[in-house]
């Protein structure tokens, strides 16, 4: 047993913490032996409190941090020496970067060799579980950069696996951070054949290099197929996912057969990567939306029917992944790498404690994530975790776009390198994420928040000043937008409708939406703002909203039901409510089937004309003109020389007269009231309206 404690904290200096019992007075006289050698300590700074002496000794040599090292004194008291904060200097990123493509698992029938990354253990034990469950242990030997590895010479496939490290006085078991296959609940990792999986057959939809065409969607696996009344035959999970002819009541389409018909481009799909929260066993006992990473290149297994078959979770997953490619859609990987679900269980913090998470100038975790801990992605291992766990699912299973939680928590040169890798795999993805500035323990210059959008040129954020000035306040309830009936910030809206110019450095970057899975559903908002007002009016203030998502220059965003009022019972955060609050609830798809239809016009609208889809600031300041009447309606036109269009945002029920400069037909529109006449648009209530120049 230690008598004090003492810690390497540099590549020169050692902090040793010994107990006023052992030693009274101060001492100079401590070394170190490990490695066949001793080395002098000396003590260059004392520092004293009520119980302990505070020592800070340099040395000369070289401590091999893989090896077993003592610190004694010169009364024979000694403790191991652990490493400290030398795992969060940059020497250790620059000798420790490992840029090998091989951590984790390489199988072959003949061999399979295993690869795990941490500098500061002493022994690394592979324990293997045979079929026959006959448990066995084999000892890693040290390579360099801090990669331990070895290879079994015989067929391994389907044993499981995990390692028993020694780091800083401690046996831990620890599994596998670049595992991509495991049983229930992440006991075990798993030696898979990668040929053994389902071959993806679709090629990926063609899908051009520019964001604004895309239309983005945001659904759960989980909250799809969960409403009982549809009778997917295995609700909430990647088989029900594209299980074909789900009906409604009323014989409406459900399920993958409602999102086919549309019209949207991109599934942006809620985390399905291996999360906490949920017992993978028992599913139906808890529900969580999936922000609890835990192995990030293995499928969440509460989405698929047996959990401990890791073959199923992977096929079932690209199965599904497959189904939407062939009939259309794309699907974006909402992705979390900002935190990780526990810590102390996370593989990082046992391999190298202290390495993977922020900390502040008093050496105290940072909690900007608001989960417990914040994720350093600006270390190189982090950074390389991240961007192999980017392009694994990419070419894995051909996922088209990324959609990253708390973006503005990510450092930009980790958001560069995988942007870059991206691009160069494949042009056409889309990448976007939370832009939200937070105050993370680096300089805000090095973190990918909205504010340096000019340095993230080719990456999305979700527009929060879109959000508010057309909906209203997402945490001041009674506060409503324009969408609304507020007429206050009309400048800011004409901004907002133009793609944001003042806010990005084009369209692209401005993730268009009102709602999403976090905070009220859209409808819940307008409840909530709205009390007072009739069941149809606050419907016609939604589809405006929608409308204006759709309509406007930059990258739409529509949350799952939106189009047909969903509601979850005013829960602001229904993260882990159960699932008679998160599921899509198919009744409502027969209620408003008017509303479902005016929402695919408008996306048929939008993808016909690319006057909607500006690429730049400079052609739509060439191509678009925006004005408010005085009754508040936005009059917005649209000129390219070979399409006019002429738009009118009513936000109020009082009739308008407005003069048309040319004569048009109309395309879309909410009132059934509205007509030209006498070269003039007559409109009478709220909605949106599109007029084609003939």
């Amino acid at each position: 047993m230690a008598d004090f404690r003492a810690y390497i904290d540099d590549f020169n200096h050692i902090t040793i913490i010994v107990p006023k019992s052992i030693h009274k007075y101060k001492t100079d006289h401590f070394e170190a032996r490990g490695n066949d050698e001793t080395l002098a300590l000396k003590v260059v700074e004392h520092e004293t409190s009520e119980h302990h002496h505070k020592y800070t000794v340099e040395y000369e040599g070289f401590i091999f941090l893989n090896k077993t090292y003592t610190v004694h004194d010169e009364d024979g008291h000694h403790a191991e020496l652990f490493s400290g904060k030398i795992v969060r200097t940059e020497a250790f990123d620059d000798l420790f970067a490992y840029e090998g493509n091989d951590l984790g698992v390489r199988y072959s029938e003949e061999h399979t060799t295993f690869k795990i990354w941490t500098p500061v253990a002493k022994t690394v034990t592979l324990v293997l579980i045979n079929k026959q469950g006959e448990k066995e242990e084999k000892a890693l030997q040290y390579d360099n950069q801090g990669v331990w590895s070895i290879r079994v010479d015989e067929n391994i496939e389907g044993y499981h696996y995990r390692y028993l490290v020694y780091v800083n006085g401690t046996t831990h078991t620890v599994t596998d951070p670049y595992a991509v296959a495991s049983t229930a609940n992440g006991e075990y990792n798993v030696v898979i054949n990668p040929e053994a999986c389902y071959k993806m057959q679709s090629n990926i939809p063609e899908f051009s290099s520019e964001p604004t065409d895309a239309i983005i969607y945001e659904m759960s696996i989980r909250d799809l197929t969960s409403d009982p009344s549809i009778n997917a035959q295995n609700p909430g999970t990647y088989q029900a996912a594209i299980e074909t002819n789900l009906k409604t009541k009323e014989d409406q389409l459900a399920g993958v057969d409602y999102l086919k018909t549309i019209g949207v481009t991109h599934l942006q799909i809620m985390p399905f990567y291996d999360f906490e929260g949920v017992d993978e066993n028992h599913p139906k006992d808890a529900y969580n939306w999936g922000y609890n990473p835990s192995q990030y290149f293995v499928p969440e297994g509460s989405f698929t029917i047996h959990p401990n078959d890791p073959y199923e979770r992977i096929n079932a997953l690209r199965k599904m992944i497959d189904f939407y490619h062939q009939n259309g859609l794309r699907v974006v990987m909402d992705v979390v790498y900002n935190h990780v679900y526990d810590l102390t269980t996370f593989p990082f913090e046992k391999l190298v404690p202290g390495y993977a998470y922020r900390y502040d100038q008093r050496g105290i975790r940072t909690n900007v994530s608001g989960c417990g801990n914040d994720l350093a992605t600006e270390r190189s291992m982090v950074r390389k975790l991240i961007v192999d766990n980017v392009m694994f699912w990419t070419k894995q299973y051909g996922i088209d776009g990324y959609r990253f939680d708390l973006m503005g928590l990510i450092d930009v040169k980790t958001m560069h390198k995988l942007r870059q890798r991206l691009e160069h795999y494949r042009p056409d993805m889309i990448v976007y994420g939370e832009g939200w500035e937070m105050p993370a323990p680096l300089p805000k210059g090095l973190l990918a928040h909205q504010h340096n959008k000019q340095v993230l040129f080719n990456i999305g954020f979700f527009n929060d000043t879109f959000r508010e000035l057309i909906k209203g306040g997402t945490f001041e309830l009674k506060q409503k937008g324009y969408a609304l009936g507020n007429t206050d910030k009309k400048k800011n809206v004409k901004q907002a409708i133009l793609g944001s110019a003042q806010k990005y450095t084009q369209p692209a970057q401005s993730i268009n939406y009102v709602a999403c899975h976090d905070n009220h559903t859209l409808y819940d908002k307008i409840t909530l703002a709205m009390p007072s007002q009739s069941e149809t009016t606050k419907q016609k203030h939604q589809e405006l909203a929608t409308a204006l998502v759709l309509l406007s220059q930059g990258v739409p965003f529509i949350h799952m039901g939106q189009e047909f009022f969903r509601t979850k019972g005013n829960d602001e955060n229904s993260y882990k409510s159960p699932d008679s609050v998160n599921q899509i609830d198919w009744r409502l798809v027969d209620t408003h089937q008017d509303a479902i239809k005016r929402f695919r016009k408008l996306i048929e609208i939008r993808q016909s004309y690319s006057i909607l889809r500006l690429k730049n600031k400079r052609k739509i300041a060439e191509q678009t003109t925006l004005t408010f009447t005085d009754k508040g309606s936005a009059i917005y036109c649209l000129n390219d020389h070979q399409t006019a269009l002429y738009i009118v945002f009513k936000n109020t029920p009082t009739k308008e007269v407005i003069s048309l400069n040319r004569k048009y037909e109309i395309l879309f529109s909410h009132q059934d009231t509205t007509t030209i006449e006498d070269g003039n648009l007559i409109v009478t209530d709220i909605g949106a309206t599109v007029l084609k120049g003939r």
